[in-house]
């Protein structure tokens, strides 16, 4: 046990000042290696070793940076700088496109001549359009050119500005569109569209006419159409009278089914004043229920119901009058005739008159 703690004694102890001269020819080793490497990358970070990193972890970042940056580095460094601006500069430069002068000088071999098209309508509207007042409308066309041509508009002479009523857009295939969102009356004119790039411009003209917008009235019921009971067989009328601008049109519906009419049987008339007559001929049970009349144009919808009722026929025996019975009565005149005197003649002397102008042969003239 002695002799072992003798021969741990002995050992010899390495001193501080032998540790830093080891550290130091560590380092110096380190920066022989390190000057004849590329430490910049592409991008100009520093690009760490692995002697870079040996050194950061022995001494640390900071006592690291001070030790390796030396002056023969930094004349390294800036030579490599000025290596890297040599390469640089030694890089062909890309050819670039020259437009050609007007006197018409270009070197062919450093420059690519540029081709250019002439604007050209591929679709047009209509030489002339008519549109009603408060409506939509949109003028549609295609055009193409090399480069792109840019594109204005004329109404009478007078540029036409984009604002709230006029857009101009351009759709994903191609189409070009000038945009009325309401037309007004100041809208009407003659368009001119004028496609122009550096080969030339091509045009086109569209005639506007604006319609002035018709006053209209939705309709109205003058007068309803009324409930009826009928009986089978017979017909049946189902009036009602309607005021609207424009004329409106006219649908009838059977228990909330459309009626199918101007058949043999069910037919509709109008008349001028707005008269409207449902007429069905020959009724049976199957016609019963609500009928609706609606009246639609484009300012509104009136509708109105009515029913009707379908009756059957009750055919009741008819019966034979009773024999009314006479009853016995005194008579002057029969008392006498039964005695055999005619006296009635007596009470009226028209058919004594009578008599006796048949005996004289007197007649009474037309004259008198």
């Amino acid at each position: 046990m002695y002799n072992k703690q003798v021969s741990i004694k002995s050992t010899p102890k390495t001193s501080d000042r032998e540790l830093q001269g080891t550290k130091e020819a560590l380092i110096q080793d380190l920066e022989r290696k390190l000057r004849g490497k590329d430490n910049l990358l592409h991008n100009g970070n520093q690009r760490l070793t692995y002697e870079e990193k040996m050194a950061r972890r022995l001494l640390g970042p900071e006592n690291a940076a001070s030790v390796l940056v030396t002056p023969n580095e930094e004349n390294l460094h800036n030579l490599q700088q000025q290596n890297s601006e040599n390469t640089r500069l030694q890089v062909p430069a890309t050819k670039e496109r020259s437009r050609p002068s007007s006197r018409g000088e270009g070197n062919e071999h450093d420059s690519i001549q540029e081709k250019f098209f002439q604007p050209r309508f591929l679709q047009v509207p209509e030489n002339k359009m008519t549109v009603e007042e408060g409506r939509f409308c949109r003028i549609d066309f295609k055009v193409s050119g090399l480069p792109a041509p840019d594109l204005v508009w004329y109404l009478n002479g007078r540029l036409v500005h984009p604002d709230d009523f006029h857009k101009m857009i351009v759709s994903e295939k191609g189409f070009h569109s000038l945009i009325f969102e309401v037309v007004r009356g100041s809208d009407a004119g003659t368009y001119e569209c004028i496609a122009s790039n550096r080969a030339g411009e091509a045009s086109f003209t569209v005639q506007l006419d604006v319609a002035a917008k018709e006053h209209q009235k939705a309709p109205t019921f003058i007068f309803k159409p009324q409930s009826k009971k009928v009986y089978e067989g017979d017909s049946a009328r189902l009036e009602c009278q309607i005021s609207a601008i424009p004329t409106p049109r006219i649908y009838w519906k059977r228990n909330n089914e459309m009626l199918q009419y101007n058949t043999d049987r069910i037919s509709l008339f109008y008349d001028n004043p707005g008269k409207i007559c449902l007429l069905i001929h020959y009724v049976n049970k199957k016609d019963a229920g609500w009928y609706t009349v609606s009246a639609v144009n484009e300012a509104g919808v009136a509708t109105c119901h009515c029913r009707l009722d379908v009756a059957t026929h009750t055919y009741k025996p008819v019966p034979t009058p009773k024999q009314l019975k006479v009853r016995p009565t005194f008579s002057k005149y029969l008392a006498f005739n039964s005695k055999g005197l005619d006296v009635k003649p007596a009470f009226s002397p028209e058919g004594e008159f009578e008599r006796l102008a048949a005996q004289s042969g007197l007649y009474e003239s037309d004259e008198l």
